[in-house]
């Protein structure tokens, strides 16, 4: 991202959120409500927060532990895949079943080339949050052996492309673009861990595979199968329909190399993608402007929008950012501003894969200078991610074993040490206020692709509670996190203060939320209160000449509200918010409700 261009953008919001802040007044509550919300916004409160103590005098917030999330979501990884199967990871996964995933004598179709790459680089994201290095080792080996295993001399994946039919109907082996695609990410991460250049020249030759595999247009790309699989010739799998999602892979490796040639590739498919030209997409092309209306799978929609996104954001592309935008907001009106999205447009659940998607998708236009997808992409992480991860909590053991009172004790015993396998994992599939989306044994899906997607999602959160660049250290998300750059501590969910200790020298921008007028917000340095008209950068405020190891702080007031939405089909719930953070809903979920228990607490590990 351009700091110039950054900057800039921030600047014209900057006077705006000042203009509107001094028109209407300190005592307008309406203020505070966050911009762009669906439905019904009403009964705002809020109270200013006191001048902060010393961060030593200070006790600590029981705000969301990312590294602790990520810890657990390590014991997943460990324990999913089947070692008896050669590793070979689940994807039918049940919680409420009696059996909740397959077994030993069981083939999981949809885990080849789809499932593992996922899970794949989970081991680099969640190792990185947790510090935990050695844990599920031999798993993590083990699985990816197997990926890279379908790696041909022409640098394509081939293998029977099952989960492009959700069935094993098609033995023959096929060079799959999505498996391709989702290893070069597996390459340049292994890169990013070791250094070894040879994981970037094999991703280099999977990236010219992908390339002579397209179609070409003046200079736009494109694949006449979509998101199929090819077996000297493109195979029209279920998936043929889908845009595919190889962009994504490509900006990556090409910011890993600098590499002209991707680039160029990157630029003739994002312009493909932009003028259509994909066949045979039906109902799922993307308008001109990137909006939609009908799709079959908002994730595999989505996905794609991702790569545009981030290319944007890497070239400055202003076209390629707006039409993301317009994407992502095409299907944010079709969900909830905590992180639901549905899993089909006019689907009543969720699934997490997409809600991983949007997060990211929320980063990259944070990041381009659309500062106020840094709140939703805070919201989702509070809110989703954290009320979706699995445990089997002694709600869920009471509904399992009601669920299956007439079978013997021995075989649900059983099955509820096969859930426990699971926990650390995301739930795939959630109702706007449950876990679970319809009665008996199978009313709760934790498809094997959503677990590890919910832990992308949760990386992207930690990841970027603090970026740098030349100058400035950027402070984007209130998470407590331990950066070389900066110590950052939340008071969140209940306080609105932001205290970072700075760890070097230099320039610090904090942000505030979107939604806070600019004239409520308050700025310290250490207890001394220092004037926020002249430091403010968007919605950023800017503390110049810092010195390593003073204390940076924002306080602003946290607004109560309560959202009233009408989700068609799923009905009318109304949440009750404090700032970005869900504290109820109504009706509650009549089976394992979702914000029972705001904040969510995490269990020990076991």
């Amino acid at each position: 991202m351009s700091e110039t261009l950054l900057l800039m953008i921030c600047a014209a919001v900057a006077l705006m959120g000042l203009c509107a802040a001094a028109e209407t007044g300190s005592g307008n509550l309406g203020r505070y409500l966050p911009r762009s919300f669906r439905g019904s916004l009403t009964d705002p409160t809020a109270e200013e927060p006191s001048a902060p103590e010393p961060l030593a005098q200070t006790p600590p917030s029981a705000d969301i532990n990312l590294p602790a999330m990520a810890r657990w979501a390590l014991e997943y990884l460990r324990n999913n895949p089947e070692p008896a199967r050669d590793y070979e990871c689940r994807f039918l996964i049940s919680p409420l079943s009696l059996r909740p995933l397959p077994g030993p004598d069981q083939f999981d179709f949809i885990s080849l080339g789809d499932t593992e790459c996922r899970m794949d680089w989970e081991w680099f994201y969640m190792r990185r949050m947790s510090g935990e290095r050695e844990v599920g080792k031999e798993v993590e080996q083990a699985v990816r052996r197997r990926i890279l295993g379908y790696v041909r001399e022409g640098g394509l994946s081939w293998l029977p492309p099952y989960c492009l039919n959700c069935n094993d109907s098609d033995h023959a082996p096929a060079a799959l673009n999505w498996t391709t695609g989702n290893t070069i990410v597996t390459l340049v991460e292994l890169h990013q861990e070791t250094g070894e250049q040879s994981y970037l020249r094999q991703a280099g030759k999977m990236v010219r595979a992908l390339r002579s595999l397209a179609s070409w247009d003046r200079g736009r790309a494109w694949y006449p199968g979509g998101l199929g699989a090819w077996r000297n010739g493109w195979v029209m799998t279920g998936c043929a329909a889908q845009y595919p999602s190889i962009l994504e892979p490509i900006v990556r490796y090409y910011e890993a190399t600098k590499n002209d040639e991707a680039l160029d590739f990157a630029i003739a498919w994002a312009e493909g993608q932009l003028a259509g030209l994909q066949e045979g997409a039906g109902n799922n092309h993307f308008r001109p402007d990137g909006s939609f209306t009908h799709v079959w799978n908002t994730h595999l929609h989505m996905r794609p929008v991702l790569g545009v996104a981030h290319l944007g954001a890497l070239v400055h592309e202003p076209r390629y950012l707006n039409w993301a935008r317009n994407a992502y907001e095409s299907l944010r009106a079709l969900g909830l501003d905590w992180g639901w999205f549905p899993e089909c447009v006019g689907r009543d659940y969720s699934e997490t894969c997409n809600t991983a998607d949007m997060t990211d998708v929320a980063m990259w236009l944070a990041k381009a200078g659309f500062a106020e997808y840094w709140d939703h992409l805070e919201r989702h992480a509070r809110n989703y991610l954290r009320e979706a991860q699995f445990f089997v909590t002694p709600e869920f053991e009471r509904l399992y074993r009601e669920l299956h009172r007439d079978k013997p004790a021995e075989e649900v015993e059983k099955g509820l040490v096969m859930a426990r396998r699971l926990e650390g994992g995301f739930h795939a599939v959630l109702t706007p206020n449950d876990w679970v989306h319809h009665d008996g044994p199978t009313g709760m899906n934790m498809m094997g692709c959503c677990p590890p997607e919910g832990m992308r999602a949760l990386y992207t959160a930690w990841d970027n509670v603090v970026t740098e660049d030349s100058r400035t250290v950027w402070i984007n998300l209130s998470f407590s996190r331990d950066t070389p750059q900066a110590k950052v501590v939340s008071f969140l969910p209940n306080e609105g203060r932001l205290t970072v200790v700075a760890k070097k020298d230099g320039r610090f921008l904090l942000r505030a939320p979107a939604w806070v007028p600019r004239s409520r917000i308050k700025a310290y340095r250490g207890q001394e209160q220092m004037s926020v008209w002249h430091g403010c950068v968007g919605d950023y405020i800017e503390f110049e000449d810092v010195k390593a190891g003073e204390e940076l702080t924002v306080t602003y007031p946290l607004p109560r509200f309560e959202q009233t939405v009408d989700l068609d089909p799923a009905g009318v719930f109304t949440y009750r918010w404090l700032g970005n953070t869900v504290l109820g809903v109504h009706p509650r979920g009549e089976r394992l409700p979702i914000f029972a228990n705001v904040p969510r607490p995490l269990p020990a590990l076991r």
